[in-house]
């Protein structure tokens, strides 16, 4: 190529010239970039043309973080960055952390980030024995009757009470209205009569199940005559005191029978072969097992019971054998007004719109209602 010894002269003029070409050439905005497939010109001459250079980075720059984010060019004249570089960088971190950090609480709430909360404790609420009860009625009662069991029939004409001591034991049908002994039955001298409950057997026969105290022998009524139609034999807890029988109600809803036997322990016999189904065994309101369960009753889900020498009534969860409600009855006849000391309450079943209580030599029944509990009736 002619011409070349007179190419040195003009070279500076040539570049300058060339430099201006290339700064028209570069996109209008951003996204003329962006589309572009062609490379920048001029980087070799970099070093020379530092004002060019500012001008390339300015058009090159993102307007905002999001075009900034959003833009996969890279950014032209880094080597003339360190000596910015430590005043960007305070910049874009303090636009980061306003990017990152929340706007309000909700929006803390809703983003990723896990929420350190320091745990609040809970508060228990300890459950309370009640001492509210109202009498509907006071009635008279057999005061030589040793009262072991008490249930209705289904109709409510009823009352069935089983009473225990040896030779003095019986089994009686009371009529609900006049409270008089319809029907008396003796035991046998040799057994001490327990607890019992009616029920209507797989045939629809209305029947009265007793147990008995040491004897492990247990006796099906006919529930109209008093017939005894079967004798049998059971087992509770074996021991020193073991194998006895106390209370007894029935689950229709189940087909089981509920037994006690002064121990902590519920048995849940199956109503048609008399099996032992389970055992739950018995806790208070404060966690301490409870035992001397006496004479039962199946009210509105719960197994309510008698406290041998205790005016408490419990009446517990048969899944659990949790105390759900608990109830001091010490003012319904007070202790002092008894006489002998084994004259306890001991006595509970639910008429239709009342629970009747009594207790051992007792010469009354009351009828009482628990404001409390809403759903028994």
């Amino acid at each position: 190529i002619e011409g070349e010894e007179n190419n040195t002269a003009n070279e500076s003029s040539d570049e300058e010239e060339e430099d201006e070409a290339v700064a028209e050439e570069l996109p209008d905005s951003e996204n003329d970039h962006d589309n572009s497939d062609e490379p920048v010109e001029g980087e070799k001459n970099n070093n020379a043309s530092e004002s060019g250079d500012e001008a390339v980075v300015e058009e090159l720059l993102p307007d905002s973080e999001n075009d900034y984010e959003n833009s996969d060019e890279p950014i032209e004249g880094e080597e003339n960055n360190n000596a910015s570089e430590s005043g960007d960088e305070e910049e874009e971190d303090e636009a980061v952390v306003e990017e990152l950090l929340p706007d309000s609480e909700n929006d803390y709430e809703n983003s990723d980030k896990p929420i350190e909360e320091e745990d609040e404790p809970e508060e228990v609420q300890v459950k309370a024995i009640v001492n509210v009860f109202t009498i509907l009625d006071q009635v008279g009662h057999d005061e030589t009757s040793f009262t072991q069991g008490l249930s209705y029939s289904n109709d409510g004409k009823v009352i069935f009470e089983t009473t225990g001591l040896y030779r003095q034991s019986k089994v009686r049908r009371i009529n609900s209205d006049t409270f008089d002994v319809e029907l008396s039955v003796d035991t046998e001298d040799a057994y001490f009569g327990e607890g019992s409950t009616y029920y209507v057997d797989a045939n629809d026969n209305e029947r009265l199940i007793q147990i008995t105290w040491r004897e492990q022998t247990g006796f099906i009524y006919d529930a109209n005559t008093l017939e005894m139609l079967e004798e049998f034999r059971y087992t509770t807890t074996p021991g020193p005191r073991g194998n006895q029988g106390w209370g007894m109600t029935y689950d229709a809803s189940k087909q089981e029978f509920i037994v006690s036997d002064g121990s902590k322990y519920l048995y849940f016999w199956d109503r048609d072969t008399l099996t032992e189904k389970r055992k739950v065994a018995v806790s208070r309101f404060d966690g301490s097992e409870q035992d001397q369960l006496n004479e039962l009753e199946f009210m509105d889900g719960l197994v309510c019971c008698n406290i041998w020498h205790r005016d408490d009534i419990i009446c517990v969860d048969p899944a659990t054998g949790k105390s759900v409600r608990e109830y001091d009855m010490s003012m319904l006849w007070p202790a002092n007004q008894r006489g002998n000391g084994e004259n306890v309450l001991n006595g509970i079943a639910l008429g239709r719109d009342h629970v009747l209580l009594t207790g051992k030599r007792w010469d009354r029944m009351y009828k009482v209602v628990f404001p409390d509990w809403t759903t028994l009736f």
